[in-house]
This record gives C-alpha cells, sequence and structure tokens, in this order.
C-alpha cells in the first residue's frame, strides 16, 4: 500500500492572519521599554520581539481560508466604524492553563466596548472581550510572579485614536515563527 507523500515543491497555501490596532509611535516606544525593562528582569521571553497592537482577531489555518474573498465586504462594513480614542490605564494579567500574560490594559469606555461589538459584527466571534497591549506572555509563574512584583505598582497612562485595522499575513507553518507582512488596511470612518 502506498502511503500520501507530500510533494516537497509543492506551494503553500494556508495563510495565517493577524488584524490589529496598531499605537502611535510614541505609545509603541513606551511599550518597547517596558519590554526592555521585563527583559532585563526574567531573560528573554516569548512576546518580546512582538511591536505593541491590540489584537482585534487571527484568522489561522482553516480559519484564514476565505478570509481573501471578506476583504471587501470588511473594507466597507469597517469603513461605517467611527474612528475612536483609546485610553490605556495601568496594567493587568490573564492566568491561562499555568501560563500568564501582563499587558497594558485598555480603560473600556462605552466607545471601546462599542466598537469591539460592531468589530465581533465584521470579523466574527473571536475578537476578544478585553483589549489589551501584551507586555509579556507564556510566562511561567515564578516570571510573571517577579514582574508582577514591579508592574502591579507602576503608572501607565497614554491615549491614542484607533483609525484602522491593520492585516498582517504570514505562511502558516507548524514549527517556523516568520515575521507577517502587511497584507491590507481597513481603514475607519473619519469623522471630523
Amino acid at each position: 500500500m502506498e502511503t500520501f507523500k507530500l510533494n516537497p515543491f509543492a506551494k503553500l497555501v494556508s495563510q495565517d492572519y493577524l488584524l490589529v490596532i496598531t499605537p502611535s509611535e510614541e505609545v509603541v516606544s513606551e511599550v518597547r521599554k517596558l519590554k526592555d525593562f521585563a527583559k532585563k528582569l526574567i531573560g528573554y521571553y516569548h512576546s518580546f520581539n512582538s511591536k505593541a497592537h491590540i489584537t482585534v482577531n487571527h484568522y489561522y489555518d482553516g480559519k484564514a481560508l476565505f478570509f481573501d474573498e471578506r476583504v471587501p465586504t470588511c473594507k466597507s462594513m469597517t469603513g461605517r466604524i467611527d474612528v475612536f480614542e483609546i485610553k490605556i490605564c495601568g496594567f493587568d494579567f490573564f492566568e491561562h492553563q499555568g501560563n500568564y500574560t501582563i499587558y497594558a490594559k485598555v480603560e473600556l469606555s462605552q466607545n471601546i466596548k462599542a466598537a469591539f461589538s460592531r468589530f465581533k459584527k465584521v470579523f466574527g466571534a473571536d475578537v476578544p472581550q478585553t483589549p489589551h497591549i501584551t507586555i509579556a506572555r507564556s510566562l511561567s509563574y515564578n516570571q510573571y510572579k517577579l514582574l508582577w512584583y514591579y508592574f502591579k505598582k507602576q503608572s501607565f497612562e497614554c491615549s491614542f485614536y484607533a483609525d484602522e485595522i491593520v492585516v498582517l499575513k504570514t505562511p502558516t507553518r507548524r514549527f517556523y515563527k516568520l515575521p507577517m507582512e502587511v497584507e491590507t488596511g481597513f481603514k475607519l470612518r473619519n469623522v471630523v
């Protein structure tokens, strides 16, 4: 009996899409300083190199197969969502199955709640209920405990306007971490 063998020259067609809100350059710079501080305390960690962003949705493997076909509809629908202000105030953390994530906390104003509710209608149920900017993720308990001792005491307040959803794309590969490239953007409605 012959087993199925993948052609080594076959083109990889699966994609991985990450839809994000990118903060202002000032906020990106401040988050980079926080990540550098965390690295000094605990050493290299999984999300150290990722640029500051707020995830809106993530399409991968089977979920991404039809994303390209939805792009025109998504652009049209997000064009009806008003630009909104995002305020960051302090830090918080998630715990998930023994791993921890420390993040900069987005103030859940009525505008934020309304915008993310509309994003769910456009992009699907996987839109997060707790928008945030990750500082350090996939931390062990000891790493988390050391970092949280410092972050829980820190004041961090800033704001910026969300005017676009940026779509990042990379081939989906199980064993490789490839940098994501900008695929497209969905502009929000500027009401000024």
